[in-house]
């Protein structure tokens, strides 16, 4: 872990970088002692930034048919294939040769069929050079309501986990979960007989008991997350809880590395960061959206 000098080093670091951006045209509204919150588009926003720079990049950007601006207007696949296309560009560039890119998308029901963009996107970075390295499903327990003729309730999003290379950061010590197994039934596991091997040890025992089971294990790629259920002020229409990135913030950065989210809506990401002391930067479009951040740090840092 990084020492407390290295960690405000780096924290200034942040800090210049974000000023520096709000000189092109983006708006800093929000800063914290490890990131800042810039309002405008995105996409200038990753060109400034220096190549290699960032360890963890995560976002959802909007669900393909989704109102943009209030005006009639949707995001169609043409937006997908040319804007945003041209924003993992950036990421590519100013990811670190051992940082990840981490997409959450589902594609939405169009008629009586399922949208495919959630498939064609992984083919379109990995044409672009990302490395494909898991698709994690984000299960939820209880999703939002809904009656359909032939459909059943939308329980799962997609989280797919790109990187540079294959040598990708991996942590997964940082994000154990308590194992499956009861404890009465790990404790009747260990007084088995198979539980147990011969060992010629001086002191004359004549065997030695193995771990039945430990008590932390490493998650699986099933995760299982409520919803967002809390306030929402701004009717943000697809909020992701803040779980969702201290899991992978855990899983693939370490203390003092730098965090982005260039759809950041009401900061859900910045949050996680913040909490796990992470270096972030998160730009949003919308300023509704991007004032209810200080609130969100103020009710929960």
């Amino acid at each position: 872990m990084e020492n407390l000098e290295s960690t405000n080093d780096r924290a200034i670091e942040s800090a210049a970088t974000a000023r520096s951006i709000n000189a092109i045209g983006s708006q800093l509204t929000f800063q914290t002692r490890f990131g800042a919150v810039m309002v405008g588009d995105c996409l200038p926003v990753l060109r400034a930034m220096s190549s290699g720079s960032v360890d963890l990049l995560i976002t959802s950007p909007p669900y393909d048919g989704q109102p943009k601006y209030g005006n009639g207007e949707k995001y169609s696949r043409e937006w997908y294939s040319g804007f945003f296309l041209e924003v993992t560009t950036e990421i590519h560039r100013i990811l670190s040769p051992r940082g990840s890119f981490v997409l959450n998308y589902r594609s939405k029901r169009q008629g009586n069929e399922r949208g495919t963009l959630q498939y064609e996107l992984i083919f379109w970075l990995r044409e672009q050079g990302f490395l494909f390295c898991e698709d994690f499903v984000w299960g939820k327990p209880s999703p939002p309501p809904g009656r359909f003729n032939r459909f059943l309730k939308d329980a799962v999003e997609y989280c797919f986990h790109f990187a540079k290379g294959p040598d990708w950061q991996f942590f997964p010590e940082q994000c154990l979960t308590p194992a499956r197994w009861d404890a009465k039934d790990r404790e009747r596991r260990k007084k088995l007989a198979h539980n147990y091997i011969r060992a010629n040890a001086p002191s004359g025992q004549g065997r030695k008991r193995v771990q039945a089971g430990p008590d932390l294990v490493r998650p699986s790629t099933l995760l299982h997350l409520e919803p967002e259920f809390s306030p929402n002020p701004v009717r943000h229409p697809a909020r992701f809880p803040v779980a969702l990135p201290r899991f992978f913030i855990n899983l693939l950065t370490k203390p003092g590395q730098m965090v982005v989210d260039p759809f950041a809506g009401t900061g859900t990401t910045a949050l996680a960061a913040e909490q796990l002391e992470r270096r972030w930067l998160v730009t949003e479009l919308d300023p509704a959206y991007a004032a209810i951040v200080p609130s969100r740090f103020g009710a929960r840092i």
